[in-house]
């Protein structure tokens, strides 16, 4: 089994592909500037490959799948944010994190559709943020996740014939070092707005995901708030 990681070497995504290593699977896990981390894996791990790709560019995923021959999971993590007030916001950085969290999402999912094999699972994390959770100064990364959503849906129907699920995630905030690192007032009160209690953990989301792949079907947008 082979499956993708964007984003797989930080983050949420490296618990996506630690927890893929202990499934047997053979991980891609994608990365832009995650570079001794990359490194500490490979060195680690047999059945990982660390690969250097921005997914803004198209010659680099493009270059990344001619190396390989089939996928049966794609996981589209890799994400931007970039918070300040709007009025601060320049073209460059709003650009910057759409490019990233849409293009680069659906970009992952139009090349992948030809190695993708039957069956397979595609996994878009997108974000509260794009459901009930808005903040201005992250208005480019909630516009961001809810285009998510969007194409979430589009790619499910593109992908019924080969019978791929195609589903979104929507996790609230999540216990990565950079939510740790915002103003804990700031966090307090953005968790209040959605009810939500606590932050959720990394290894428990992904554990979550995976135990209940059966329950999300195809184009499904799935909040989750809460893992127990």
């Amino acid at each position: 089994m082979i499956a993708i990681v964007t984003g797989g070497c930080s983050g949420l995504g490296l618990n996506y592909t630690l927890e893929l290593l202990k499934k047997g699977y053979k991980v891609y896990a994608l990365y832009n500037t995650s570079f001794e981390t990359a490194s500490i894996l490979e060195k680690k791990y047999v059945n990982v490959k660390c690969v250097k790709c921005d997914i803004r560019d198209e010659n680099d995923i493009i270059s990344f799948l001619n190396e390989i021959d089939s996928v049966d999971l794609l996981i589209n993590n890799a994400a931007l944010e970039m918070d300040n007030n709007f009025k601060d916001k320049t073209k460059y950085e709003f650009m910057n994190v759409l490019e990233t969290n849409i293009f680069g999402t659906f970009a992952m999912m139009k090349y992948v559709y030809d190695k993708m094999n039957n069956n397979g699972i595609i996994i878009n994390m997108s974000s509260n943020n794009a459901i009930d959770n808005y903040n201005p100064i992250s208005m480019d990364y909630d516009a961001s996740k809810a285009a998510i959503n969007i194409l979430t849906k589009d790619f499910a129907e593109v992908y019924k014939e080969k019978n791929v699920k195609v589903f979104s995630i929507c996790p609230g905030y999540i216990n990565t070092e950079s939510v740790k690192s915002m103003n804990p007032n700031y966090l307090k009160e953005e968790m209040d707005k959605v009810n939500q209690t606590c932050l959720i953990e990394p290894d428990r989301l992904v554990n979550y995901i995976f135990d209940n792949l059966d329950n999300f079907e195809t184009a499904s947008i799935n909040v989750i708030k809460e893992v127990k």
